[in-house]
């Protein structure tokens, strides 16, 4: 995808199983293209990192999937994940939302509250990724939520005002499209920026792996997406599903 096939094209549904699911049915047959933005006003079975269900208020929230085909090499997939961070955490900074940070790999946080989650899932085909469906879940207008494992918040908490989700949206894209050009013109540094702004980066925190608990500083992130973490003076690199933050 350049930047004259870089056309969004929206479909939007009152109510869904997944905007991930749905976008990648319309690929199986084909009828989806390039650049396609699938939102929804609900979802049934909204889907989070590691089969966690994505929950959220009917209407009241930012739930979408966007399709791209980037051609990117599997042993770089984390640079699409780098990208859609930075840009979700780079708009928000423009709405004012103080205290963003990514968290690894690519949550958002407020001031260490979730606000979005990421969930980009692949297509492969040899040694390439040949389309990507990234989606997003964005707590926008909701005010209550149930019990999860890291407090969530959200813009109406924030900044104490609704928001219209479609012109939040159109923002959002805007600021992923100019970031997505940059980066394949070779003109910003993603996992500097990435570093830059990922919560815990080089501070000492509790951790736990299959080993149990322990303090570890994060000190990179591998191409591939692994966490480089220093575990008792022990350079020790993590996939998702080996690895839970305590902090």
């Amino acid at each position: 995808m350049d930047s004259s096939e870089f056309q969004f094209q929206f479909i939007h549904l009152n109510s869904v199983e997944s905007t991930n699911i749905y976008a990648f049915e319309l690929l199986r047959q084909k009828k989806i293209a390039n650049g396609t933005v699938i939102t929804a006003n609900f979802q049934n079975k909204g889907k989070g990192q590691m089969g966690q269900l994505w929950q959220s208020e009917s209407g009241k929230n930012l739930q979408f999937s966007v399709l791209m085909s980037m051609n990117i090499k599997v042993e770089n997939q984390f640079h699409l994940s780098q990208l859609v961070a930075i840009s979700l955490k780079q708009w928000l900074d423009t709405l004012a939302v103080e205290g963003v940070q990514i968290k690894w790999p690519n949550d958002i946080l407020v001031k260490g509250r979730k606000i979005a989650g990421v969930l980009i899932e692949n297509s492969i085909q040899g040694q390439e990724i040949s389309h990507s469906v990234i989606g997003i879940g964005l707590n926008v207008n909701q005010e209550v939520f149930g019990n999860f494992a890291r407090i969530a918040t959200s813009l109406k908490i924030e900044l104490d005002c609704f928001f219209d989700c479609k012109t939040l949206l159109k923002e959002f894209l805007q600021v992923f499209q100019s970031n997505y050009l940059l980066f394949k013109s070779g003109q910003i540094n993603l996992q500097q920026r990435y570093l830059d702004n990922l919560f815990g980066f080089g501070i000492p925190q509790h951790y736990k792996d299959v080993e149990g608990d322990f303090l570890g500083v994060i000190l990179g992130v591998l191409p591939s997406g692994k966490l480089q973490i220093n575990k008792n003076g022990k350079l020790k690199s993590y996939d998702l599903k080996e690895l839970k933050f305590l902090s």
